[in-house]
């Protein structure tokens, strides 16, 4: 099995394996702690992740790109890129680390309603989860060090032990009679083992004065121009992608960001496909473009296109199935219910999002991140005024419509640019043509699907289950032929191994 084949499935398995167990945390946290409690830690969490994607200010994948490119041929470059990186992320978590410990009163009075929580035992908490949590920061960075060396099972290994370890100390505290305060130490802990954790492993890798912060001038000229696009496209992608839970979470009570909170993750795991193979895909074609194999690079993306495209409609459609029984498990049915509409329209915008990572990642690859830093310049006075009207208008449903407005307005800028100037060689109409051949049919084919099961059905879980099971299989026959001959060689390639071995075994 290939590298980039392993590090998919690495991802996959890690990313799965964090979605369950972060529903079943939730369920103890909402019902024995209440919903101000459960939004205010989601809150933090939120927080802390929004933060860290604004501030990474593309180092992160400067460091995939550089590494996965100069790792062998000038280790000591390699050195002081991490070195340098590693000076300007803690540097940055120090700061925000102390102005969270003194704005949090302010957050905790003036941003956010508590119902049932009181502003003191409120702040105590925002203060310990969220100095714990921004360690996400840092943690971005050692990420991209093992993403750049393509050893990917590393961080998902300390991803799902560090989170797994968490969830189920949280509950555990829970049951034991345990309240909010211990909780959130028991969080902060795992925070700083997981980053010591990432710290061990890339010691591993390269020399120990690697992993001490330094400032390095030649490293920064070198990498300005990219990575000053990056810091571009990082800001303002973050801010236009995480309006709605800003806007969320001041316009309505706590609880209600926490429903929300709750939902935009369970939907955003389902990106975990996309996710898993865009960062195992990017530095195979950094590799490619750095080699000049041409040919080598379109035909990665395509199949890594068409993959995209193919294998995330099964995952989102699976989504608004499951969100009735899921949510009412985790949390009621009354919240059920008025997170279905959320649900939905996140679905259509992760998925719209999925088909579009390929194309993003080529222009990364081929040194072109100018064409989404600029689409997200432009797309910053639209979409922010667009999510303040859709969330002060329709509540949860405007919120997460505001996501899909998004993709929309890349859809209309950033393809075109791609296709002209990266090196497509196919025109923007084409390419939109592609990719309504898997949407059009998925979204007759599971939503008729989704309409029989709550009427005829009744909405029951087995009907529900039946029924996504039948229209997975017509979309899976119907849509496979319509992808391209070398992906589909690949995939019946993997069956034919599958089927090899597992006759050996049997």
């Amino acid at each position: 099995m290939s590298r980039l084949a392993k590090n998919t499935l690495y991802n996959l398995a890690g990313q799965g394996t964090l979605m369950v167990l972060g529903f079943l945390a939730v369920k103890y946290i909402f019902r024995q702690l209440g919903e101000d409690a459960l939004g205010l830690i989601y809150f933090a969490l939120t927080a802390s992740t929004v933060l860290s994607s604004m501030l990474e200010m593309g180092i992160g994948s400067t460091a995939v790109r550089e590494i996965s490119s100069h790792a062998t041929n000038e280790p000591a470059y390699i050195v002081d890129l991490i070195r340098t990186g590693s000076f300007f992320f803690w540097s940055v978590y120090v700061f925000f680390a102390l102005a969270l410990l003194l704005g949090a009163p302010a957050i905790t009075n003036h941003w956010i309603k508590l119902r049932t929580l009181d502003a003191e035992t409120a702040t105590r908490v925002l203060r310990i989860i969220g100095v714990a949590s921004l360690l996400a920061f840092p943690r971005t960075f050692y990420v991209s060090v093992l993403r750049g060396l393509q050893r990917m099972e590393f961080n998902n290994v300390v991803d799902v032990a560090t989170s797994g370890l968490q969830q189920f100390g949280t509950i555990v505290i829970l049951l034991l009679g345990g309240g909010l305060m211990q909780v959130a130490h028991w969080m902060a802990v795992c925070f700083f083992a997981g980053i010591a954790a990432y710290a061990f492993i890339c010691s591993r890798f390269f020399p120990g004065r690697a992993l001490v912060p330094a400032f390095s001038l030649p490293v920064v000229k070198r990498n300005f121009k990219f990575t000053s696009n990056m810091a571009v496209i990082s800001l303002l992608s973050v801010v236009e992608s995480q309006a709605d839970k800003a806007l969320v979470s001041k316009l309505m009570p706590i609880g209600m960001f926490g429903y929300y909170g709750i939902a935009y993750a369970g939907v955003s795991k389902g990106q975990m496909v996309t996710t898993s193979i865009s960062q195992a895909a990017l530095p195979s074609l950094c590799e490619l473009h750095g080699a000049g194999n041409r040919n080598a690079l379109l035909s990665q993306y395509a199949k890594l296109h068409d993959l995209l495209c193919f294998v995330t409609v099964p995952m989102f459609g699976a989504i608004p199935f499951a969100a009735l029984p899921l949510f009412t498990f985790a949390l009621n049915a009354e919240a059920a219910r008025l997170l279905l509409l959320p649900v939905t329209f996140l679905c259509l915008g992760f998925y719209l999002n999925a088909t579009l990572n390929a194309p993003y990642i080529l222009s990364l690859a081929v040194g072109r991140p100018d064409i989404p830093a600029r689409f997200n310049v432009y797309a910053l006075f639209v979409v922010l005024p667009a999510a303040a009207v859709l969330v002060y208008s329709f509540g949860l449903a405007g919120a997460a419509f505001s996501w899909v407005v998004y993709n929309l307005l890349s859809y209309a800028y950033v393809i075109p640019r791609v296709c002209a100037e990266c090196g497509l060689r196919i025109s923007p109409l084409k390419w939109y043509a592609h990719v309504f051949r898997f949407l059009g049919p998925a979204a007759i084919i599971y939503g008729s699907a989704w309409a029989i099961c709550r009427t005829a059905g009744h909405g029951s879980i087995w009907a529900l289950t039946l029924g996504y099971g039948l229209a997975s299989m017509i979309y899976v026959l119907g849509s496979f032929m319509m992808i391209g001959r070398e992906l589909r060689g690949t995939l019946w390639g993997l069956l034919r191994n599958f089927r090899a071995k597992y006759a050996e075994v049997f």
